[in-house]
């Protein structure tokens, strides 16, 4: 069971962005911030990048052995990186009750540090859920097999895994979509999930989810489902409830095998006792009869909409997308984190530059 630390100033849900496209997540989100709750953390190899990255705080990680320069597209280098800085990334994590982490899968820091991070952060007995972006399939297979296998490898150690696989913004949005706008698509997951986390562990509830209560069904070890609902109308929740379990930039998760689930409703006003239990009942006929199913319903007036479901599902039976990329007898000692997510030897010039959102360096850095 996870311990977490009761505050005096109540709840620290610490963001963490790893990587370059995880960097880009906090700046999309930085200013929509709508809680002093949430603290912004960005670690990455890469120094420029940093410095063009609106956070609370910032890690340089690995910069001994990168000097600054980024991790070359090379997970191992990504993990020897966050594994020289692990007393830094310690000191945030002790700081947190929470964990949500953005990265992108792929790449070099991303993909080599987020597994190591999600295994810090497990050792310290604290909840990590991460949202995680795969590579189009127009970047190369080089990529794709990298990003795969990290993901498998941040399965091992991550309480949920969100995954946004990119040729899902062309598949929903259409190619005529701007590429910014497309990506602050996935970053508005990320915002939602924050705030309605937030919500439900801060405010006092007619039915409340405590620590304890998140904390016991994100000890339930496999794939998750996270989503969030929004409606105006009484009558909306149905189909509010839909889009928190399908989100079509979301991969999709069998439910039924789960056996950790918060359903959470909060209202601006007051919600009918119809509507609640059919909301409850419809998460429940989706999930195995023997799942602990906690629900809790707050009323918070400043809501932007009357209506906001936020649905946790942990548990499911998480399915290996590939098998880890190593040749070694199976009786040989167990590998590091990056010797599971480097694969075959592939033409290095398959992986196109990163395409980066450089956003103003905030004033005071």
């Amino acid at each position: 069971m996870f311990q977490l630390i009761e505050q005096q100033d109540g709840l620290s849900i610490g963001v963490f962005g790893i990587g370059g496209c995880g960097c880009n997540t906090l700046n999309s989100i930085y200013e929509q911030r709508e809680s002093k709750q949430a603290k912004l953390f960005s670690v990455n190899t890469d120094k420029v990048v940093l410095e063009h990255t609106q956070s609370d705080d910032a890690v340089l990680i690995g910069a001994e052995l990168t000097h600054g320069y980024g991790a070359g597209a090379d997970p191992e280098v990504g993990l020897q990186a966050a594994q020289e800085s692990k007393d830094q990334l310690l000191a945030l994590i002790n700081n947190c009750d929470i964990l949500l982490c953005a990265t992108g899968l792929g790449g070099g820091t991303g993909t080599g540090a987020s597994p190591y991070i999600a295994e810090l952060a497990r050792v310290q007995k604290k909840p990590v859920i991460f949202v995680a972006t795969l590579p189009f399939s127009s970047e190369g297979q080089f990529r794709s097999n990298v990003a795969e296998a990290g993901l498998n490898t941040l399965k091992e150690y991550a309480n949920a895994v969100i995954t946004l696989p990119n040729d899902q913004l062309i598949e929903v949005l259409g190619n005529d979509v701007g590429l910014f706008d497309a990506f602050k698509h996935s970053n508005q997951i990320l915002h939602s999930l924050i705030k309605s986390l937030i919500d439900m562990l801060c405010y006092q509830g007619l039915i409340n989810v405590d620590l304890n209560d998140f904390a016991k069904i994100m000890d339930c070890q496999g794939d998750a489902v996270l989503g969030v609902g929004k409606c105006n109308e009484e009558s909306e929740l149905t189909a509010a409830l839909d889009g928190a379990l399908n989100n079509p930039l979301v991969n999709q998760v069998d439910m039924s095998s789960s056996t950790g689930v918060i359903i959470q409703v909060n209202c601006k006003d007051e919600i009918s006792l119809g509507s609640y239990n059919l909301i409850t009942d419809t998460v429940r006929q989706r999930v195995s009869s023997n799942a602990l199913v906690i629900c809790g319903v707050s009323k918070i007036e400043s809501l932007s909409t009357n209506y906001e479901l936020l649905i946790i599902a942990t548990g499911a039976s998480a399915k290996m997308i590939v098998e880890p990329f190593n040749n070694a007898p199976s009786s040989e000692v167990e590998q590091s984190p990056a010797a599971r997510v480097k694969p075959q030897a592939s033409d290095i010039f398959d992986i196109p530059a990163f395409i980066r959102n450089q956003a103003p360096a905030p004033s005071g850095k």
